[in-house]
């Protein structure tokens, strides 16, 4: 099958000409930057044209991971105005078709970017020209790194089997749902109503998210109707990393499960990716898996998690 990339989709009622995804999750050593940079890797060697974003502004490592040099152009360059385009920051990586876009790391400011840089840099994010942009997040549920996880089209989850590490992914799917909700409340006139539901959250039988958008439903249909419509565009897509057996893969459609009725939004288990001691040995290396061990299961794994995220945006196929 030979794959044709995609140049031009629909995102809303515009033309764009780029797929946004974002990997985010609830702490860090889960993966991200693995996932992400791996990711890259594969749909470029499909065909498409692929930048990958090291978001994680304060500690960016996405370099590491494709086993590159720091690059010499970085967000700090473009933001500080030495560079007038993001696009031309996209440096090219050993693999055709895949530029990175990197943080500085002797520029700790970028950690806290303002209001106005963060828009003007998601602005920018939007013009890139590429088939795919991945945007591979900071932990935790800062304002700014929600904000760059609901920009995206594909909204990627990442979290391991472990107690802390499924705890916290609640945590940052919940930040994420609340931060979408007041991005429309205002829109829709609902400040007034959703401050009274969340202040007397008993009375309502408010108890998970979900409980929230259906008393809205309840009060107010019609408006409730009209950000029920916004909030279904939120899908998280579940990737569980470092999975050991049986019992974690029964773990991974647990959370799924448990979050499409927590949150009443579209939730999947997009893959999972087995615990390999190969990861350790490619990082030590600073070689991508890809490279360092191309027979290996998780190999196997990240190629399909990568067809899986590139199937709805194909242009066509060809047999």
């Amino acid at each position: 099958m030979t794959i044709t990339p995609l140049h031009h989709v629909e995102r809303g009622s515009s033309k764009a000409q780029s797929i946004l995804v974002a990997v985010g999750g609830g702490k860090g050593g889960i993966g991200k930057s693995f996932i992400t940079s791996n990711l890259g890797i594969f749909l470029a060697n499909m065909g498409f044209n692929t930048i990958i974003i090291d978001l994680d502004l304060g500690a960016p490592n996405l370099h590491t991971c494709l086993g590159e040099k720091p690059p010499t152009a970085t967000f700090h360059d473009y933001l500080s105005g030495k560079i007038d385009s993001l696009d031309k920051v996209a440096v090219a990586t050993q693999f055709p078709k895949l530029r990175l876009i990197s943080g500085a790391n002797d520029h700790k400011e970028l950690a806290n970017i303002s209001v106005q840089e963060q828009s003007r840099l998601m602005s920018a994010l939007y013009n890139l020209k590429s088939d795919f942009t991945i945007l591979d997040l900071s932990a935790g549920t800062h304002t700014s790194t929600l904000d760059f996880f609901l920009m995206a089209q594909r909204h990627l989850v990442t979290l391991t089997p472990d107690p802390t590490s499924v705890e916290n992914v609640y945590r940052f799917m919940k930040a994420t749902y609340f931060r979408r909700i007041k991005r429309f409340e205002q829109q829709l006139n609902l400040d007034s109503l959703i401050f009274d539901l969340m202040s007397n959250q008993d009375k309502h039988k408010i108890k998970v998210p979900s409980d929230l958008l259906a008393a809205i439903c309840a009060v107010d249909p019609w408006r409730g109707m009209q950000l029920s419509e916004k909030m279904n565009y939120l899908h998280f897509e579940l990737i569980v990393n470092q999975t050991r057996g049986s019992k974690d893969l029964q773990l991974a459609r647990s959370i799924e499960s448990v979050s499409r009725k927590y949150f009443g939004l579209p939730v999947t288990l997009l893959g999972h990716i087995d615990y390999d001691n190969a990861v350790w040995h490619a990082l030590r290396k600073r070689r991508p898996i890809t490279l360092e061990f191309p027979n290996s299961a998780l190999y196997a794994q990240l190629l399909s998690i990568a067809r899986d995220l590139a199937s709805p945006h194909l242009k066509k196929a060809v047999i």
